[in-house]
């Protein structure tokens, strides 16, 4: 596992490199190409050897695929992983997908599981399944590009229990350097619910370090 300077997690562990979204604001194939984990980016490859470093005693909140997104992941790939999850259950394990539908509904979960999707524009949003038995679910708007309306009223609120925020970071020509107004509206629209919200720090320019949220979950606080 590497330690990460992602706020709202302690580690990250990729056992899969790579994805074929091709998002251009995307910060892992800019690594990728530094670094040549792979060498073609869109075709994701598996390195089981990594999730030996599961089985370290102390509990973290790990990042399972910061550098791929899981509906990109062979089936038996997913069946390797969880099991090797569910060997060690002493830690809590984040997954993220930018493809709402489908992503996470043949995976076999477990009560230590949190299921994200990544959200950057209304758009993205589509027919979602409901949450998976024994597992959470959360959206990471990263990175907000547009104001965002959270189906949240066609939603259970069991099936959204976080909410992360943060802006485009980096030098790309066509950055979207996000409103405040965006980043209140979400907040509010959360506040109705009750779902905790967790502001990163791409975003204290914007709205200010004293109004800056850090909220965990219940079942996911440190």
């Amino acid at each position: 596992m590497n330690k990460t300077k992602i706020e709202w997690c302690d580690s990250t562990l990729n056992p899969v490199v790579g994805c074929t979204y091709g998002c251009e604001y995307c910060y892992a194939r800019k690594m990728n190409a530094r670094f040549k984990w792979i060498e073609d980016w869109n075709k994701p490859q598996f390195f089981p050897e990594r999730l030996e470093k599961l089985k370290s005693k102390k509990s973290k909140i790990i990042f399972m695929n910061s550098m791929s997104d899981i509906a990109d992941w062979e089936e038996e790939w997913i069946e390797e992983v969880f099991k090797a999850m569910k060997n060690n259950p002493q830690h809590k394990y984040l997954f993220l997908t930018k493809r709402l539908v489908g992503a996470y509904k043949d995976i076999k979960y477990g009560g230590n599981v949190w299921l994200g999707n990544t959200i950057t524009k209304q758009s993205d949003f589509t027919k979602e399944y409901g949450r998976p038995l024994g597992a959470y679910r959360f959206y990471s708007i990263e990175p907000i590009l547009e104001p965002i309306r959270l189906p949240l009223n066609n939603i259970p609120k069991r099936n959204v229990q976080w909410v992360i925020i943060g802006a485009e970071t980096g030098n790309r020509k066509d950055k979207v350097i996000p409103k405040k107004e965006w980043i209140d509206s979400i907040v509010e629209q959360c506040r109705e619910l009750d779902i905790p919200v967790f502001m990163k720090d791409s975003l204290v320019s914007i709205v200010g370090e004293e109004n800056m949220l850090r909220e965990f979950p219940e079942d996911l606080r440190r």
